[in-house]
Order: structure tokens, then sequence, then C-alpha cells
């Protein structure tokens, strides 16, 4: 019996440690938290502007993808279609086929439609041309994603800098040399430019990764001009 009571007792007093340690690891937690929200307040409206800056670039980010990720397919059926119909003598069905198709294969396909009966070159350079614009759409806005890249940390630096003054300032007037109050009031405006930085590469790797989806499906439908122009050549048309 006394046994039993002995470890009960242990596994009391093991519990309420496990309990407390849980506690204190929480405060612990909550206390490194609680400050970095509490620094990125007093950045002030310097804050505010790498904010929107960040709500921008988030917005061309989602955007631009799904605008590019829609217009940039690839259907191998829209030339078999093609195909088909300039074999039975019907490019009317096959340019109304790739004008009803909402991506720029097929709206590139659809302007050499157009000029059957021209020469190779003409069909080729007002492919091309249709190519170009289509290429110009999916790049609009992709200039405002290298803007805030540029600019937001720049704007950090401007705060940690407006910070800096701010301080040396308050020494001035005061006449009271306080490590404790430097230090506090420098780390606190330094975040400006840390998320002046976060800003920026967050920016910069958007527009990078659909500078590159972009340039990848220039190439590909070069592939898909080219294959319509030999089609044309095999058809005679």
């Amino acid at each position: 019996m006394h046994i039993l009571i002995t470890l009960l007792d242990a596994a009391a007093t093991t519990k309420d440690s496990t309990v407390k340690a849980a506690a204190e690891t929480g405060e612990k937690i909550a206390a490194e938290s609680a400050p970095l929200i509490d620094m990125l307040f007093k950045g002030g409206g310097i804050m505010i502007l790498l904010a929107l800056c960040l709500i921008a670039a988030i917005f061309f980010i989602f955007e631009r993808f799904m605008y590019i990720s829609g217009r940039a397919k690839i259907d191998p059926n829209v030339l078999n279609v093609v195909k088909d119909n300039l074999k039975e003598n019907r490019p009317d069905a096959a340019l109304s086929y790739c004008e009803r198709t909402p991506t720029t294969q097929a709206q590139v396909i659809a302007t050499g439609m157009r000029f059957l009966g021209s020469n190779m070159r003409e069909i080729e350079s007002a492919m091309e041309t249709r190519a170009n614009v289509e290429l110009s759409a999916m790049e609009s806005n992709l200039n405002y994603l290298s803007l805030i890249s540029r600019i937001a940390p720049m704007i950090g630096f401007v705060g940690t800098i407006w910070g800096v003054i701010t301080i040396f300032y308050t020494i001035s007037v005061k006449g009271n040399l306080e490590i404790g109050g430097i230090s506090e009031g420098l780390y606190i405006k330094m975040v400006t430019s840390l998320a002046g930085l976060v800003v920026g590469i967050i920016s910069f790797i958007g527009y990078q990764l659909l500078q590159r989806k972009i340039d990848k499906f220039a190439e590909r439908i070069q592939e898909q001009s080219l294959g319509f122009l030999e089609l044309l050549n095999k058809s005679n048309l």
C-alpha cells in the first residue's frame, strides 16, 4: 500500500512538472511573438506603404498566373482539327473552330487561316505579329511586379534612415544618451528594412517565375506556328 501511494505521488509530481513546463513554453512563445507584431506596428507609415506593396504584389502574381495559365494552353487537337478540315476542303470550319477556342495557340493559327491564299512569308509574318501581340498581353502588369521588387527595399531603407534621424534628434533635444533607448528605437526602425526586403524578394521571385513561363510558351508557340506552316505546305494551300 505504501509503495502504491508513493507511485501515485510520483506520477502526480511528473504531471505537474509537465503542465508547468508546457505553460512556461507557451508563455515564452507568446512573449517572443508579441514583440515582433508590436515592432511591425511601430514601423509607422512606412509599414503601411510596404503592406500595400505586398498586397499589390500578391494580387498581380495571382492575376497574371491565372491569365497566363489560361492563354498559354497548348492543345495538340487544334492542329489535328485544322488538318482534317483542310483535307476535306473546309477552311471556314477550321477558322471557326480556332476563333471559338480562347487560347493564344488557336488565335495565332486563326490568323494564319485568314491569310490563306497569300504567300508563305506573309502568312508567317501575320502569325508572328499575332503571337507578339498575345505575348505582350501576357506580360502586361508584370512591369508592376518588377517596379515593386525595386522600390520596396528602398522604401524600407528610407524608413530605417528616418528612424535613425528621429533617434538622434531626440538625443539632441533631451541631451541624454541612453543606450537602451537608442537600441530599442533602432531595431524597431530596422524592421522596415527587413519588411522591404521581404516584399521585394516575393515580388522578384513572382516576376521571374511568370516571365520564365511566358518565355517557355513563346518557344512552344513558335513550334505550333511552324507545324501549321508545314501543314499548309503539304496541303498546297
